[in-house]
């Protein structure tokens, strides 16, 4: 009895931790933007970037450096003096110890860098870093957005299918009674039953497939959106609600502008590293100045005084100039210069080709997003016709006008058009997605 108490209590223990989303599409999408883990990444990358870029600019800035020492001579050095300075004998030396048993030695430095090409050049290139960094955010941005919308429509398109198909299902099921009951008390024969369950079963396998479909795609939701898998959503736009409002795209060609492509601003960017890399290259030919100015205080004493008043220091200050002047190197000059150069120019012919293919893309994805509208429209007159023949051809069958086979006939190509109706939903949706992608609206 204690474990069963246990094992309730655990079970709505659980239950209690998993939550209720609901969402309608725009608020999945900004939920997905706050939460989705590619984008938290995408995100630090910026930070990086910046923070490389002040580490560059850092490079530039005076630097300051303390040195402190102390030396402690256990045995002072002796040194050998010529014993006749002293009045000795001459090629005799004299042993004698100099300096103090302690010393404390203290001296500060600051340097400044004046000039260097090189550095001129990495400033540039932090600067491109950051900008790619912050594309490759809004790249990963456009993406999840796609990625949401897409999902969230076919949940909802399946939603609508599973819906459909069970009031088809229904319907077929009233069907097969009828005919069944009509069968027993012998006015029917039993192919009629047997056309009738063929369909049915069809239509069930269509049913299940649907909704493992649906469960799998709510669960990919769930991860681009960063909604814990044991948690519910529950998506409030429906496929109505799409077609009434998510699928007009009123922009021309004319209004597309490379400009706001984010892969044509990548590939810029590249294209501006591979010019910054040439420029380095080039760069390293150019002499590189440097100034410094520095001050030490050395303090002696045979005992570890070094902290008193009393205590003498000693005093040196020395400032300079540093000039370093590249004179020959012919593969830096050359080689290294001329294979950077070659890579420029295949980023910009790089650049070029995005630009063009981009354009071919919008007007493709124009000329799909206009013949989706016509499917959709196509279709969905489609399904309608196809339910007033399904329904005149069951009036009919037990009326003793039709067969079976006609009544099977009308009740697939039914099914038919309305999974046509459904995924013409569908196409229309992800292609005015993919159309507010490149255009960057």
């Amino acid at each position: 009895m204690k474990k069963l108490l246990l094992a309730l209590f655990i079970s709505n223990l659980c239950y209690s931790q998993s939550d209720i989303v609901s969402l309608n599409i725009e608020d999945a999408v900004k939920y997905g933007i706050e939460n989705n883990r590619n984008l938290k990444n995408a995100e630090r990358e910026i930070q990086m970037a910046y923070q490389e870029r002040w580490k560059t600019i850092a490079i530039g800035l005076p630097n300051v450096s303390l040195d402190l020492n102390y030396l402690n001579n256990l045995e002072l050095p002796t040194s050998l003096i010529p014993a006749e300075f002293f009045g000795g004998n001459k090629g005799d030396f004299s042993e004698i110890q100099f300096g103090t048993e302690q010393s404390a030695i203290g001296s500060v430095r600051m340097e400044q860098l004046l000039f260097d090409g090189s550095w001129l050049v990495g400033l540039e290139y932090s600067r491109i870093y950051l900008a790619t960094s912050e594309n490759f955010y809004e790249k990963t941005l456009l993406e999840v957005r796609e990625a949401i919308v897409k999902l969230y429509s076919l949940v909802a398109t399946l939603n609508e299918g599973i819906s459909i198909l069970e009031d088809t299902l229904d319907n077929f099921k009233k069907d097969l009674n009828e005919v069944t009951e009509l069968y027993k008390n012998g006015f029917q024969e039993e192919e009629n039953v047997e056309q009738i369950k063929i369909t049915l079963a069809q239509a069930e396998l269509s049913l299940l497939q649907a909704r493992k479909t649906r469960d799998n795609q709510l669960n990919l939701l769930k991860l681009v959106l960063g909604i814990n898998m044991k948690d519910k959503l529950i998506l409030v736009t429906s496929v109505e609600d799409f077609i009434g409002e998510n699928v007009v795209f009123a922009n021309s060609f004319e209004d597309f502008n490379t400009d706001r492509n984010v892969d044509i601003k990548i590939s810029q960017n590249m294209f501006d590293t591979k010019r910054i890399e040439y420029k380095l290259e080039r760069s390293k030919q150019l002499p590189k100045v440097s100034g410094f100015i520095s001050g030490t205080y050395t303090g002696y004493n045979n005992e570890f005084n070094f902290t008193d008043k009393s205590q003498n220091w000693f005093g040196s200050s020395v400032v300079g100039v540093n000039l370093e002047i590249p004179l020959f190197n012919a593969n830096r000059m050359n080689v290294s210069s001329q294979k950077a150069k070659i890579a420029m120019e295949k980023a910009r012919t790089s650049l070029e080709e995005q630009q063009e293919r981009t354009q071919a893309e919008v007007l493709q994805k124009l000329n799909a997003y206009q013949l989706a509208l016509k499917s959709l429209d196509v279709n969905e007159q489609t399904m309608n016709l196809s339910i007033s023949i399904e329904e005149k051809n069951s009036m009919k069958f037990f009326e003793g006008l039709v067969t079976s086979f006609e009544l099977r006939q009308a009740q697939i190509q039914l099914l038919d058009s309305q999974q046509k109706y459904l995924n013409s939903v569908l196409e229309l949706i992800s292609i005015k997605t993919e159309l507010e992608t490149l255009y960057n609206n």
